[in-house]
């Protein structure tokens, strides 16, 4: 799993990027033009060119940008954003080009069109059956999210969420016409789905397993928005992970599941358990538990774990936590969720986005983010992108946390359960 910060255009050793950029102006002391692009509908300097270019051309856009000048800075001529380049580069750092050449000029395209998701969607390596259609369809109407920036989500947030799909069959809930909109589950492989997307055969159903980014890349396609995924992988009845569901009644009492979760984390820390925490991205928390791949526990063992939590957490604050599964008899108390660890159950993938108006995100958390101040609606689609461009994904060593202390814990637990009985 990727553990440092959201790079999308890493160094290539052979082929070049491509990209479609506007003529921002032109710096004086080098004849260099300033390109940009737009990111969330706003403008953003992406670079400088000088490379590609005949004397004839540079001297000819020299002169366009002089004469429709909006600005002389003094070192830097402004000029609207009108003219369009197509530009070969070899990589980027942070927002900045990196060895940017002039391929050619590209005066249909209109400014507009030149965007940081587009750059994106037109530069990744998936199947050539992997076609974005209706790209400007809104998906998230209200923030003018459309399915060309839903997809350059996925592709940019990739590889820290591919790690958690792999080799696990997928529930997925697709919103064929965008958010608020109707909505409907999807297990079954649909027929006209292409050759590449892999499948697992689980009862009466052909299950799609997303390991690459062409699947993921297709299911965006097909508005698939919310991933949920079981806790076991394909072939293997045990659980890879444990993870609570900390459900408090409403958005408004959100406090109560950072209050349960950091109660939670005292119980790891005395027993030397390792617990990552994400947002649902709905109202509420969830405590992802790795198991060793080398652990025996099974389904059976877990819930001894996270019925003993559960147990606790509610003896020690009755007014605050419950286990009734009936909301009607929770009496505004976050409920713990311990029966949805279970085979045959799922829970959302981290970083899959969520069916609701706000485009929020399952995102990982680190613990000391779980305080007052934290709120889950921050938390959406652009947001989280900003995020991992400067902090690096909290939940980056999940795969390789042993987590012994969790086994010798349960078997307390079932050694005690037994001298009681």
């Amino acid at each position: 799993m990727d553990s440092g910060l959201l790079r999308p255009f890493p160094k290539r050793q052979r082929e070049r990027y491509k990209g479609v950029f506007f003529i921002m102006g032109i710096e004086k002391g080098t004849n260099s033009f300033a390109v940009g692009l737009y990111e969330n509908r706003e403008m953003v300097h992406i670079g400088a060119f000088h490379r590609g270019l005949k004397e004839k051309e540079q001297e000819t856009l020299r002169q366009t940008i002089i004469q429709n000048q909006t600005q002389d800075e003094g070192s830097f001529i402004k000029v609207a954003p009108a003219i369009c380049v197509e530009l070969s580069f070899q990589s980027m750092v942070g927002r900045e080009l990196v060895d940017p050449v002039f391929v050619s000029f590209q005066l249909a395209v209109p400014a507009m069109a030149c965007t940081w998701d587009k750059l994106i969607c037109d530069n990744n390596d998936v199947h050539p059956d992997v076609r974005i259609t209706h790209s400007d369809k809104l998906v998230w109407k209200d923030l003018s999210i459309d399915k060309e920036n839903y997809i350059a989500y996925l592709i940019q947030i990739s590889p820290y969420m591919l790690p958690f799909l792999r080799n696990r069959i997928l529930t997925l809930i697709r919103y064929p016409q965008g958010i608020p909109g109707e909505s409907f589950f999807q297990k079954d492989c649909p027929s006209y789905a292409p050759d590449f997307i892999a499948t697992e055969r689980e009862g009466d159903k052909s299950y799609i397993v997303c390991n690459d980014l062409s699947t993921l890349c297709w299911l965006g396609n097909q508005l698939a928005i919310e991933f949920h995924i079981p806790f076991q992988t394909v072939g293997d009845d045990r659980p890879l992970e444990i993870v609570l569901d900390l459900d408090p009644p409403s958005r408004e009492q959100f406090q109560l599941a950072v209050k349960a979760a950091i109660e939670m984390k005292k119980i790891f820390d005395t027993f030397g358990i390792v617990g990552f925490p994400k947002l649902s991205g709905g109202k509420g928390l969830q405590i992802h538990i790795p198991i060793s791949k080398s652990s025996s526990l099974t389904y059976d063992d877990a819930r001894v774990f996270t019925s003993f939590l559960a147990h606790f957490l509610v003896e020690q604050f009755p007014d605050d936590f419950t286990i009734e599964r009936l909301k009607k008899n929770r009496g505004g108390r976050l409920y713990i969720d311990y029966i949805q660890h279970a085979a045959g159950k799922t829970i959302i993938c981290p970083y899959s986005a969520r069916g609701n108006e706000d485009a929020t995100v399952a995102a990982p958390l680190y613990w000391e983010e779980l305080n007052d101040q934290l709120s889950a609606q921050t938390f959406h689609i652009p947001y989280v992108l900003e995020r991992l461009t400067r902090v690096s994904c909290p939940m980056s060593g999940f795969f390789k946390q042993e987590n012994r202390g969790l086994d010798l814990v349960i078997a307390k637990l079932k050694e005690k359960s037994t001298v009681l009985r």
